[in-house]
C-alpha cells in the first residue's frame, strides 16, 4: 500500500479511474497496484510523479512510492 500516493490522490480528489487513465492501465489494475498486490512499472511511476510534480514541484518518486508517511 502507498499511503503517500493515496494522500496525493485525496488532495486532488482523484479517483482510481483518473489515475488509471494517466498511467494507461485499467481501473482494476490500478487498484491492485495501489493496494500492493501488483507492482507499478517504472514508466508508470514516472508518469505519476510527473503528474504530481505540476502541483508539488519538489516531490520525488521515493516520497510517493514509500510505505512511510511524509505529508501531513
Amino acid at each position: 500500500m502507498y499511503p503517500e500516493l493515496l494522500k496525493l490522490m485525496g488532495c486532488k480528489r482523484m479517483k482510481h479511474k483518473e489515475l488509471a487513465k494517466i498511467i494507461g492501465v485499467s481501473q482494476q489494475a490500478t487498484s491492485k497496484k495501489i493496494r500492493g498486490e501488483t507492482e507499478f512499472r517504472r514508466s508508470e511511476m514516472i508518469k505519476i510523479r510527473d503528474y504530481f510534480k505540476e502541483y508539488y514541484p519538489a516531490i520525488t518518486m521515493d516520497q510517493i512510492f514509500t510505505n512511510d508517511v511524509f505529508l501531513p
